[in-house]
């Protein structure tokens, strides 16, 4: 029921408010997903790049014709600059993921700033203006650090835990029935300070992508988050929690 106080507000304050907050979403909120009537999917990938894995993963989206998005972490981009370098020959988006992998929301502003500043300099030439928070944490201040860098701020859709130890059977099976057009898909090439440290063998991911890839890359198109972007409607939410 609507109350005599909302019956008592013009159609032209109405308007300044539903205004107000799509600039708010754009500016401060989190992007998870794209509304689209295309076959579209992005897959990303954290915390690499890994001078294994991510070569494995490479060669796995050359072959089923996939675009991804790679969100590095700069001491890891630093230590394997080829692998940077081969990402983004290969047509895929290169992403800040911090220098060190910080709790966004526990660390001091200074230091955000310089961690998204020196990974911001060893990607060049090959970064966009994307950044994933660590732990998917993000406190209103981290995010206002965010916004005055000028990223946008990706987060996800869905992931498949590939943090926990898991058979490449089961990462690959909870893949396909979470999978959808627009759809932001968490995964790692690499873990830091893995919870699981069976987990930090990155062979049973690899292998579940093996597995999937050529039978959903015949539905979807794999893209990375600039196309998604542009080919439908950003979905951006509020997106304010501690690092997990």
């Amino acid at each position: 029921m609507t109350s005599r106080s909302q019956m008592d507000i013009s159609p032209g304050i109405w308007s300044f408010r539903r205004l107000l907050a799509s600039i708010g979403r754009r500016l401060f909120g989190t992007l998870v997903r794209v509304e689209t009537t295309e076959p579209l999917v992005a897959l990303t990938f954290d915390d690499g790049p890994h001078p294994v894995y991510t070569s494995q993963i490479l060669e796995l989206c050359n072959v089923a014709q996939a675009r991804a998005t790679f969100f590095v972490i700069g001491k890891h981009a630093v230590a394997h600059r080829d692998i940077v370098r081969r990402i983004g020959a290969e047509g895929h988006a290169i992403g800040n993921h911090t220098f060190t992998h910080i709790r966004m929301p526990q660390t001091q502003r200074w230091r955000r700033w310089q961690e998204l500043w020196q990974t911001q300099q060893v990607l060049l030439p090959y970064r966009v203006r994307l950044f994933r928070p660590p732990y998917g944490g993000q406190s209103y201040g981290s995010r206002f650090d965010t916004l005055l860098f000028g990223y946008e701020v990706v987060a996800w859709t869905f992931h498949i835990e590939d943090w926990v130890h898991q058979p490449a059977e089961q990462l690959a099976t909870r893949l396909v029935e979470q999978i959808r057009p627009g759809s932001i898909v968490l995964l790692h090439d690499r873990l830091v300070n893995p919870r699981d440290p069976n987990a930090a063998d990155r062979s049973n991911l690899v292998s579940a992508l093996a597995m999937v890839l050529p039978t959903l890359s015949r539905k979807y198109r794999f893209v990375t988050i600039p196309e998604l972007i542009h080919a439908g409607k950003p979905v951006r939410v509020p997106w304010f929690r501690p690092a997990l």
